[in-house]
C-alpha cells in the first residue's frame, strides 16, 4: 500500500481516476472493511485509495472530552493495508483544513482525479458538519463524480460504528467489540515492561482507549494468552517471563473493580 500526504495526493492528476471513501477509520471495523470493498470493486479500471487523518480530528477540536483512540495510526494503517487498498492518503487535520466547507472538499477531490466516492449513511464532512451524505452524493453528481452511499453493517440489529465500539469497551463488553471489529480489541504498547513479583509492568499510552479497572484475559503478540490486571492506566500481566509484545489482545474480562 502507498501513502500519500494530501499535497502529493491532490498533485498526482494523471492516471486512472481514484476509486475513494472518506472517514476516520478508527478500529477499520467490520463496516469500514464493506466499505473498503465497495472501493475496490472499481479496481482494475480505478485506483483505489482511503482518505482519512493522521489523527483523530475530535481529539484535536474537543480534546477535554476524547475518550481514546480504538487504535493507533500504526494499527490503523496495519488495517487497511490488510485489506487490499491500494493507496492510503493521509490528511493532517490543522486549523486551515477543518475550515474547509463540504462542496470545497469535494472540489479538490475532483481536481485530484476521483471518480468514485463511498460512504455511510452517516457520514459527515466540512466545516461544522455542513455536507452529510445524501448532500455529498447531489454535489459529487454535480460535479461529474459518481457518489454512492452503501447500507451499514449491522450488529444485533443496529449499524456497526466506531462510536459504538468506544462505548462497548469503555464498558468492559469486549466480546462484543470484537464481534463488531472482527477481531479482538488490541492495546499496543511499548517494549518498556518492569519486573515485579510474578508480574510485568507498563503504561499504557495517553490516548489509549481502555476497558473500566479489572483483571482481563489477554493474548500476546506471540499468541500465548495470560491474566493481565488494569489499573490507573498501567497494566500488569502475569508471568515471570517478560512480555515481549507490542500489543496485547483483550479477549474477556475476568473481574472489573
Amino acid at each position: 500500500m502507498k501513502l500519500l500526504g494530501w499535497d502529493e495526493f491532490t498533485a498526482s492528476r494523471i492516471g486512472l481516476p481514484w476509486s475513494v471513501t472518506i472517514g476516520v477509520f478508527d478500529g477499520v471495523h467490520l463496516g469500514h472493511r464493506k466499505l473498503i470493498g465497495e472501493v475496490r470493486s472499481r479496481e482494475p479500471g480505478a485506483r483505489s485509495a482511503i482518505v482519512t487523518f493522521k489523527e483523530n480530528p475530535k481529539l484535536l477540536l474537543r480534546p477535554q472530552i476524547y475518550s481514546g483512540s480504538i487504535s493507533s495510526l500504526g494499527q490503523k494503517l496495519m488495517e487497511i493495508e490488510a485489506c487490499g487498498v491500494q493507496s492510503c492518503i493521509l490528511i493532517d487535520f490543522s486549523e486551515n483544513f477543518g475550515t474547509l466547507s463540504g462542496a470545497s472538499f469535494l472540489a479538490k477531490l475532483k481536481a485530484s482525479g476521483v471518480g468514485f466516492i463511498y460512504v455511510g449513511p452517516n457520514f459527515h464532512c466540512g466545516h461544522k458538519k455542513d455536507t452529510n451524505a445524501q448532500k455529498l452524493v447531489e454535489l459529487a453528481s454535480s460535479l461529474g463524480m459518481d457518489a454512492s452511499v452503501v447500507a451499514p453493517e449491522l450488529y444485533a440489529g443496529h449499524p456497526i460504528s466506531s462510536s459504538r465500539i468506544r462505548n462497548a469497551i469503555l464498558e468492559g463488553r469486549l466480546v462484543e467489540a470484537e464481534a463488531m471489529l472482527g477481531r479482538p480489541y488490541e492495546l499496543e504498547l511499548g517494549t518498556d515492561w518492569i519486573p515485579e513479583e510474578g508480574f510485568w509492568k507498563a503504561e499504557t499510552p495517553a490516548i489509549a482507549l481502555l476497558p473500566p479497572n479489572g483483571t482481563y484475559l489477554v493474548r500476546l503478540e506471540r499468541g500465548e494468552t495470560r491474566l493481565a490486571t488494569l489499573a490507573a492506566r498501567s497494566i500488569r500481566v502475569e508471568g515471570s517471563e517478560p512480555c515481549g509484545s507490542l500489543r496485547l489482545a483483550f479477549l474477556e474480562s475476568v473481574s472489573q473493580e
